[in-house]
């Protein structure tokens, strides 16, 4: 049976949310910046007309864009009002697999009995009771396969909404597309195509499989069945564990102090150990990342003698890390953290000769629980 499968994608989520939290920022061009106003992460219509750059560092465009309303992500916020757009989704069917927080693929082809074949009409349903009861605008894209799927709701944005590519304009969509806006082509695959002259979506699916089979193998064979309509990746409703958690954002300032740094860092691990605990997962290996002014990225990682989430056991080595990278002359943009190598469900391998480590995992619920409890940030973790 033909698959039917949308993709809802949350219309500036960020500021979205901070609307329905705060309906006075509607109409008002706003943005919303990153932690410790580092750059611009979310951008409203209005914002975006003023042209103000996503990413664009807080310093500058508060000087050339003096006229918008900054505001400081809350992404506690944002995951509230994410999982409540999530559970709408699954009041309409619970073939639903949430991508990200502003994100879900939906297979309506369970939807025609109920709200008949009109998928058109049922993604104007979805989209009215999303803005009428939780105020969140969203573009629909609905195709037979992921791919056009995806690639639908991003023609969505500017088509009133909603977008649907079916069999008989899928061509003509396709001559239209740049190879580089297909979903699962990224930067060096682009470059690669279009030194074989594929400069459209089109012209990709246009040349013969034994040809796609030699040069792009079984990724470039999948993508062209999805571009054709033949579905080979099915909605996945299951929760999928993370095989790492990362935690990174720019600087309020660039900066050279190591204290600075140290700081940020700390807070990136407690987020990332109190996301890994939500999944009961643990870390066997971390990475500390510094990336420079210049956008060049260096990276130090080290395997942990315990399985662990919690913070007080993985700040004392991710500051050595830290050390090792730091360089007082060079001018620091971010700072990050990943928790690697994940296990879970308390699956650990110990020593064949040695008494096994475990690592106390009470502390870290007990800061889950206050923070909960008394606000975020109730405890603050030293160096």
């Amino acid at each position: 049976m033909k698959r039917y499968i949308a993709l809802i994608d949350c219309d500036c989520f960020f500021v979205s949310a901070e609307r329905a939290f705060n309906p006075k920022l509607e109409g008002r061009a706003v943005a919303v910046l990153s932690n410790n106003d580092g750059c611009v992460v979310s951008r409203s219509k209005e914002a975006k007309a003023m042209g103000l750059k996503m990413g664009e560092p807080y310093f500058m465009a508060k000087h050339s864009h003096p006229d918008i309303l900054y505001v400081r992500a809350n992404h506690e916020l944002y995951q509230k009002i994410s999982n409540k757009v999530m559970n709408k989704l699954k009041s309409f069917t619970d073939e639903v697999e949430v991508c990200s927080v502003d994100e879900a693929y939906m297979d309506l082809s369970s939807t025609r009995l109920l709200y008949g074949n009109n998928f058109i009409k049922t993604a104007k349903m979805i989209r009215e009771i999303l803005y009428k009861e939780l105020h969140i605008p969203v573009s629909i894209g609905i195709s037979t396969t992921k791919t056009l799927a995806k690639l639908a709701s991003d023609k969505a944005k500017s088509s009133g909404g909603i977008f649907v590519i079916g069999n008989a304009k899928r061509n003509k969509v396709l001559s239209q597309t740049l190879i580089s806006d297909i979903s699962g082509v990224g930067k060096k695959l682009g470059e690669k195509m279009r030194q074989e002259c594929i400069f459209t979506a089109l012209d990709f699916i246009s040349r013969p499989d034994y040809w796609i089979r030699a040069e792009f193998h079984k990724h470039g064979m999948d993508l062209k069945n999805e571009l054709n309509g033949i579905s080979l990746f099915k909605v996945e409703k299951e929760h999928k564990a993370p095989i790492s958690i990362q935690q990174t954002s720019a600087l309020k300032e660039f900066s050279t102090d190591i204290e600075v740094l140290k700081n940020d860092l700390i807070g990136h691990i407690r987020k990332a150990c109190k996301k890994a605990r939500s999944e009961n997962a643990k870390a066997q290996m971390i990475e500390v990342m510094l990336r420079d002014k210049g956008f060049r990225v260096i990276t130090q990682k080290i395997k942990l003698d315990i399985a662990t989430n919690q913070e007080i056991e993985i700040i004392p080595i991710a500051i050595k890390l830290l050390n090792q990278l730091y360089n007082p002359v060079v001018v620091w943009r971010s700072v990050g953290i990943t928790l690697l190598n994940l296990i879970y469900d308390d699956v650990v391998q110990n020593d064949l000769f040695n008494k096994p480590k475990k690592s106390d995992d009470r502390l870290g619920k007990v800061l889950d629980n206050l923070e909960k409890k008394f606000g975020k940030d109730i405890i603050k973790i030293g160096k």
